[in-house]
């Protein structure tokens, strides 16, 4: 399917609407997570529930097992064909459910604590509830209906973060984000068949939908390796150290990586699709592909400056006084400090997966997942072996924090060639349109770090109020002059 002046306007307003669900999730989330860490949960519990949902997404793609991008990248849908997938992912799913009762026992004896593995089994029946809206939300994704999604998504986080306060509050400190995470499902399936309405047929013809079960696998397959190496710090964390540094981590992580796949998913909901439906256009590929990732270098490189530069400041001011100590948040904020350098690289690699799949290569995706599979897992452990004792006994993780940086690049060499070379990127013309972006990020940074040391001896709320703003301030005025990248023009463009 050619693109086209219609197929550009749904992708930019899929955009928009994207980011304004996003926007509201994220603060609903961000003052959730603040408030139940800040007045019910210790670092113990954190390291704890941490240990176990660091896999949840990992979980939720295998319980999807690629049914999803497999019905928006085809467009030979039947009734009898897209009731096949459904009955296909229950079986999958009810499957998942029986190995994690096997498994996830296992797992919390790997890494010193049972509960781990529970908090696994109860999400494995999320996994289950998930059947209520997966068809019908691949179909409203397919047919980027965003502004309907955006809705859905915005009430049932919403519910979830309501859900995650009242549990923490009512002592459920380590359960209260599966609790949430099921109360989420179920509010999204309602809201979902209430704008798609989707009853399967009491057909299941397997060979009608084999090629799609092929196609999904693959994708599913990438989908799950990424996230479960992305995962296997919190892990190496709770078998080479304890579970309160795991806890220090996950604070950091929920801080610096987590914002950032969040921020990141503004686009990237929107690239698959849109790169599914431009594919047979290469030139509009590539068009699209340069303005996706301007998009993802704007949105997160000013959210890891800020926090470079203020983190100490920031978690002194929300959890002080409460059950984390000084210095718990003095190595949460070195932590955070040392993730900050994957920003650039999560900017700019979250497009390449969505790229490689649209265009009918889920294959690459997938080989790419594979080095990245065995090079960041190897750097933790190996990092955790070595590099450990050459920090204090209490900061020993941060060893784990520093492999991102060793481990992740060479992933990220990978992908950048398969990228390339599936649609014949003009590098040139790539790092024309990102660098300037990047130094704009570079001289917020220095302007804030300027004001940090001016202001060295003020309060920590006029220290981040004006280093943040600062930086900020320097971003956005580069942007404008330099990049001509004003709220005006990004409105223009979105309509």
């Amino acid at each position: 399917m050619s693109s086209g002046p219609d197929l550009s306007t749904k992708v930019n307003r899929g955009v928009a609407w994207a980011a304004a669900a996003q926007a509201v999730i994220a603060l609903a989330d961000l003052i959730s997570q603040v408030l139940i860490v800040a007045l019910w949960i210790p670092a113990d519990d954190l390291g704890l529930a941490g240990g176990a949902m660091v896999f949840y997404t990992a979980l939720d793609y295998i319980a999807d097992l690629g049914v999803s991008s497999a019905l928006i990248q085809h467009d030979d849908h039947t009734p009898e064909r897209v009731s096949t997938m459904f009955w296909f992912n229950l079986l999958i799913t009810g499957g998942l459910f029986v190995v994690l009762l096997g498994l996830a026992p296992l797992y919390g004896w790997l890494v010193h604590h049972a509960v781990v593995g529970w908090l696994l089994i109860g999400y494995g029946a999320k996994l289950l509830l998930q059947n209520i809206y997966a068809i019908p939300f691949a179909m409203l994704k397919k047919e980027l209906r965003y502004g309907e999604i955006a809705k859905a998504r915005i009430g049932a986080h919403l519910a979830e973060s309501i859900a995650r306060i009242a549990f923490a509050a009512g002592g459920f400190t380590i359960w209260c984000w599966t609790l949430a995470a099921l109360t989420r499902a179920l509010v999204f399936g309602i809201i979902i068949q209430s704008i798609h309405p989707f009853v399967p047929r009491a057909v299941f013809k397997f060979r009608e939908a084999a090629h799609y079960v092929r196609f999904g696998l693959r994708t599913a397959a990438s989908n799950v390796l990424y996230y479960l190496y992305t995962s296997a710090d919190v892990p190496v964390i709770l078998i080479f150290f304890d579970k309160t540094a795991a806890g220090i981590y996950t604070l950091a992580d929920q801080i610096v990586l987590e914002p950032i796949k969040m921020i990141a998913n503004v686009v990237t909901d929107v690239a698959y699709p849109a790169f599914a439906r431009m594919r047979n256009d290469r030139p509009a590929v590539i068009d699209q592909f340069i303005k996706f990732t301007r998009l993802n270098l704007i949105t997160i490189l000013p959210y890891v400056a800020i926090v470079l530069l203020v983190i100490p400041e920031i978690l002194r001011l929300l959890y002080s006084g409460g059950h984390w100590t000084p210095r718990q948040l003095e190595l949460a904020g070195d932590a955070a400090r040392i993730l900050c350098v994957m920003g650039l690289f999560r900017a700019l690699g979250y497009l390449g997966p969505p790229l490689l799949d649209g265009m009918g290569y889920p294959q690459r995706t997938l080989r790419y997942m594979v080095i990245a599979t065995v090079a960041v897992p190897a750097s933790f452990v190996l990092s955790a072996e070595l590099l450990g004792p050459s920090f204090a006994f209490d900061a020993r993780f941060l060893s784990v924090a520093v492999a991102w940086a060793i481990g992740y690049p060479l992933a990220f060499a990978a992908l950048s060639y398969l990228v390339v070379r599936t649609i014949d990127l003009p590098v040139g013309r790539y790092v024309s349109q990102s660098v300037p972006i990047m130094v704009c990020a570079a001289a917020g940074i220095a302007a804030g770090f300027a004001i940090d040391l001016a202001l060295s001896h003020a309060a920590d709320g006029l220290r981040l109020g004006a280093v943040a703003s600062a930086a900020l301030a320097v971003i956005a005025v580069l942007l404008a002059k330099w990049q001509k990248i004003t709220p005006k023009f990004i409105a223009a463009s979105l309509k």
